[in-house]
């Protein structure tokens, strides 16, 4: 068994195991524009037991010569495989894939709020600690900032690629210098010719099936039929009458090419946002036809890259591609020490897809979206951490909360909070304060759009009343604000036999009837300690149709008519202090006093229809 090296090999593989500690053998590998590349690369080592602890995780690099150019496959070792024994030597799989990949080993739930979507990208790279990414975005400028943007239970991988998906986004790796760099691309201005390889001929399998440079031989066109029209729509609810819908046409024009594809919600507030997500969906649609697939020797062709085709018979299948996806097979038939630099012999074989370059590539917005299916709580905080306010409301009662699983607590967006009615300035009005334990429910499960239902107590926000020794009661206390210390109350005593409504205000108590009010008391009103009732406009009517009327006064009574006061009786009427009375009768009115003074200031005059009659002893008049 000779020693195993690659130094005149056309294949060389470095690992962090060291220099030819593992040597290339065969290779199998897929990458394509927004995918995850995956290169399955056999090895030979002379050491029967490799330790992959200091491989695993780390960046390894396959070049590849053919044709006078290199091609390098990058990535991060992620799986490593003992296969036996082969020609003499251990045989080894190890898997690279990129960095990115790793992303999809860690979930979070967190919250973003009034940020861009690269800008949310490039910050999950960067918390992440990788930097390895190039933004060759020129449509940035027109994404929108986004109000309040969820992870929830979600890789970070997943997150990003939803993310892109939704705005237009797609992304490849370039593999120089030892290291794989993920570049964001949105249209073809983000994409460059491939260096060595602008063009490409086209050179069909005629019996030669070697050629001296990188070529195609094999060459299919493809139509496929896709949807031609895309219609979102949603609701904004600070703008309640605005119609949202849009829509994009594709240009097509095959029969039925007018097949429509609606969805609500389209996720978006304004009409413009809106327009530029169906044109994205409708470009990712459109990206699907007018494929094209080749077979060849054409190692350097990568997804993102730009190549022209030549020579083919067929004019119009000349023009520039883009590089969609690549699938790449190459192997070694035998591995010896010494030789010429061709020893042993390699077979490649590359299968290929592309996209006429006018045509924008949008990738289908395929990566799922998670779901909160029920309900959640959460916390009612301020908009600002410094605020002291009790109760932090906007305008239309949206209240600011804290999730319970968002590790930087972080506020919410702005919650609406459901009422039990709602009208134009008419409805119900609860609004949950600071502290508070909210019930949270999302609309269609989606995290990014939030509604509060209700309020629930907890060991510190307790009952107004204790458990379970007052549980006939029912109905609302508030507390004062701010402060506390005072409340209003309306409640409801069901215990049988000790029935009861409460009605207290701290403070006052103010009731308008428009009409009428009717009250009913079985027993007996009892008031408090001080009573004042003023009628502005109208009249006071006291009319009792069965029984009587008793007042009892602890102190004095105080009547004042600003023109009269009228006492009617059908039997009497008795005014009486002590044993001094007057008694008013249909018959007369009886004066009966221990002494009468009557006393006038300019005269007094009696006048009798029949007898008058004085009895005194003695009886002065003068």
């Amino acid at each position: 068994m000779g020693q195993l090296t690659q130094d005149t090999r056309l294949c060389e593989l470095k690992t962090p195991l060291g220099k030819d500690v593992l040597v290339f053998a065969g290779f199998e590998g897929s990458e394509g524009l927004s995918e995850l590349f995956e290169y399955r690369i056999e090895c030979l080592s002379e050491d029967a037991d490799l330790d992959f602890d200091r491989a695993i995780g780390q960046q390894c690099t396959l070049t590849i010569k053919l044709h006078e150019k290199e091609r390098e496959f990058s990535g991060i070792l992620t799986e490593a495989q003992w296969l036996g024994v082969k020609n003499d030597y251990f045989s080894y799989r190890i898997v690279l894939r990129p960095w990115l990949w790793l992303l999809s080993r860690t979930t979070d739930c967190r919250i973003f709020q009034d940020k861009k979507a690269p800008d949310i990208i490039k910050e999950v790279f960067n918390e992440r600690g990788f930097t390895d990414y190039e933004s060759k975005l020129t449509e940035e400028g027109s994404c929108p900032k986004l109000e309040y943007c969820v992870q929830y239970r979600e890789t970070d991988m997943n997150f990003v690629c939803r993310l892109m998906e939704q705005h237009g986004i797609s992304y490849f790796f370039k593999h120089e210098g030892g290291k794989h760099t993920l570049v964001l691309a949105d249209s073809k201005s983000s994409h460059s010719p491939i260096k060595g390889l602008a063009t490409i001929p086209y050179i069909p399998l005629t019996g030669a099936d070697r050629r001296g440079e990188q070529h195609i031989y094999e060459w299919v066109s493809e139509r496929r039929f896709r949807t031609g029209k895309i219609e979102l729509n949603d609701y904004n609810y600070q703008k309640p009458n605005a119609q949202l819908i849009s829509d994009a046409k594709g240009s097509e024009h095959y029969t039925r090419s007018e097949m429509e594809y609606y969805d609500y919600p389209g996720k978006f507030k304004e009409k413009s946002d809106g327009e530029r997500y169906a044109k994205i969906q409708l470009e990712a649609e459109q990206a699907m036809d007018r494929r094209r697939r080749g077979n060849g020797d054409a190692v350097n062709l990568f997804p993102g890259g730009l190549t022209k085709l030549e020579k083919h018979s067929k004019d119009s299948q000349n023009v520039e591609y883009l590089v969609v996806r690549a699938t790449h097979s190459f192997s070694i038939e035998s591995y010896r020490t010494g030789g010429p630099s061709d020893a042993g012999q390699h077979v490649y074989f590359g299968s290929y897809e592309f996209l006429p370059s006018d045509r924008p590539f949008r990738a289908l917005m395929m990566t799922p979206k998670p779901r909160i299916n029920g309900i959640q709580t959460a916390k009612v905080v301020t908009k600002d951490d410094n605020s002291s306010e009790e109760i932090d409301v906007e305008s239309l009662g949206e209240i600011y909360v804290r999730f319970f699983w968002d590790r930087k607590k972080k506020r919410s967006c702005r919650l609406r909070v459901a009422q039990v009615w709602s009208g134009k300035r008419w409805g119900g009005q609860i609004i949950p304060r600071v502290g508070q334990e909210v019930v949270i429910e999302f609309l269609e499960g989606d995290p990014d759009r939030p509604l509060v239902i209700g309020t629930v107590y907890n060991d510190e926000y307790k009952l107004p009343y204790d458990l379970p020794s007052k549980k006939t009661i029912a109905g609302l206390k508030s507390d004062s604000t701010k402060g506390g210390g005072g409340f209003n109350e309306w409640s409801f005593e069901d215990k049988k036999g000790s029935e009861k409504i409460t009605v207290h205000a701290e403070k006052d108590h103010d009731v308008t009837v428009r009409d009428t009010e009717t009250r009913t008391i079985g027993e007996a009103a009892f008031g408090g300690d001080t009573r004042n009732t003023t009628l502005k406009n109208g009249n006071d009517k006291l009319d009792i149709q069965l029984g009587g009327q008793h007042v009892t006064l602890a102190m004095d009574q105080s009547v004042n008519a600003g023109i009269s006061i009228t006492l009617t009786a059908n039997a009497n009427i008795t005014l009486q202090v002590g044993p001094s009375q007057i008694i008013l009768t249909p018959a007369g009115i009886v004066i009966n006093a221990p002494t009468i003074a009557m006393t006038a200031q300019a005269g007094m005059a009696l006048a009798a229809g029949g007898p008058l009659v004085a009895h005194g002893t003695p009886t002065l008049v003068g």
